[in-house]
């Protein structure tokens, strides 16, 4: 019974030993990953700038300001998204520049609230006092 332990727990040894030399060799062979033949490599991140504007030629802001004052007496209301199409303008832009048309006391344009939209109408004459 001494002699058939001291062969099961040599075999388990050798077991043992041939599996951890089967593993050794597995994992040594992926070692050798790409980033070990170049430790010290430098990376340099070029980066966009957050915000990019086009500026459009295609019309003067008097002319643009001509075109929303044409609409707005045909239609009644102007919407940035609506001045946007209209001018080839980004639509940032175009409430921007209806928003100072609004803020001219000379211009007579003016901004509302419709349910949850912003748009802009003529002011009248009772507006302006």
């Amino acid at each position: 019974m001494n002699s058939t332990r001291k062969l099961k727990t040599a075999i388990t040894a050798t077991m043992l030993a041939l599996t951890c030399l089967a593993c050794g060799t597995a994992s040594a062979q992926h070692r050798h990953h790409h980033w070990h033949l170049h430790p010290h490599r430098v990376v340099t991140v070029v980066s966009r700038p957050a915000v990019t504007l086009r500026v459009s030629n295609h019309f003067s802001q008097k002319e643009r300001f001509a075109m929303a004052m044409a609409y707005l007496k045909n239609n009644g209301s102007l919407s940035a998204r609506k001045y946007a199409r209209m001018t080839c303008l980004t639509k940032m832009a175009a409430k921007a520049e209806l928003d100072a048309f609004a803020a001219d006391k000379d211009k007579p344009i003016m901004a509302v609230i419709q349910g949850k939209k912003k748009v802009y109408v003529i002011k009248h004459k009772q507006d302006k006092a």
